[in-house]
């Protein structure tokens, strides 16, 4: 990775925490609450950066500006208003389902791209809804393709995953269950490296074409800078894990790693570059777009 990419990727994702908090504080200057995390996504915007740095992976390959369609931030030069349509995407369990990217050519959708999150402090059920989510969408786009609704386009997922002490502690992968043993490779493993295991055999199994995985730690306390020591032990996972009084103040820092390069950032741009290129541009795709 160049330092000018890893600059790219720091500076979408410290405002993946911004706009989390703006969201948070705005609910509770409202008076109203969400349960969990949700005070931080229900406004949305928060994966808004990471979508622009995609789009202008696409724009920089040679897609013209008016074919990459992306909930873009305010300050986005490209910034559309009226999009969403252009994000939505026929299925075949459900109507139509709608991505975080999309990039067209010749008025078809040739590359189609999910974003998706998670925070802490519950994992456990969250992270099978995610896995659940991430199937569910591909085969429901491939059904759709077969059935003639679409030519199957490029399919990217991004998966950024809280990185804490909840997140990273191992798990014993023996769950409740039935008759039958899970897969021993869950066991020992931390949810941070269940998304990386997710993303690859998303891949693996050709439900996407490319994937993402990165972690990334908070700036600040979820619990809020004016909180008491009551709420920081109910909100923050440095109380959680280590069941004990953090001295005041305890430190949060931003930073972000991803668990492995084959799902990195680097290939998935480059994978992703070298779809747009497969594209002549210039003129209508006609017959030479790539069969899929």
């Amino acid at each position: 990775m160049t330092p000018e990419q890893d600059a790219e990727v720091s500076t979408a994702l410290l405002a993946y925490w911004t706009a989390r908090d703006e969201a948070r504080l705005a609910q509770e200057g409202r008076g109203s609450k969400d349960v969990g995390g949700r005070a931080d996504v229900t406004k949305g915007g928060h994966l808004d950066r990471i979508a622009q740095l995609l789009g202008r992976t696409c724009i920089e390959a040679g897609a013209p500006v008016h074919e990459v369609y992306y909930k873009a931030p305010k300050d986005d030069p490209n910034r559309r208003a009226n999009i969403s349509n252009m994000l939505t995407l026929p299925g075949y369990f459900r109507p139509t389902k709608n991505w975080d990217l999309v990039v067209y050519h010749d008025r078809e959708p040739v590359i189609a791209i999910e974003l998706k999150s998670q925070n802490g402090p519950s994992y456990g059920n969250n992270a099978n809804n995610r896995a659940e989510e991430a199937i569910g969408n591909a085969v429901d786009l491939s059904k759709a393709c077969k059935a003639g609704l679409l030519r199957r386009p490029w399919t990217g997922y991004v998966f950024v995953i809280e990185d804490d002490e909840m997140s990273r502690r191992t798990e014993s992968g023996r769950g409740k269950i039935g008759t039958q043993r899970p897969d021993p490779i869950f066991t020992g493993w931390s949810y941070v490296r269940r998304v990386e295991l997710l993303c690859n055999r998303l891949v693996e199994a050709k439900h996407y074409d490319s994937a993402w995985a990165v972690a990334t730690s908070r700036p600040a306390c979820p619990a809020g800078p004016d909180a008491d020591l009551e709420k920081q032990r109910e909100k923050c996972a440095q109380f959680a894990v280590n069941k004990k009084v953090i001295p005041e103040p305890h430190e949060h820092n931003f930073a972000w790693n991803e668990p492995a390069s084959e799902v990195g950032y680097v290939q998935f741009i480059d994978a992703l570059a070298a779809e747009v290129k497969k594209y002549d541009w210039s003129r209508p795709a006609g017959e030479q777009r790539p069969h899929r």
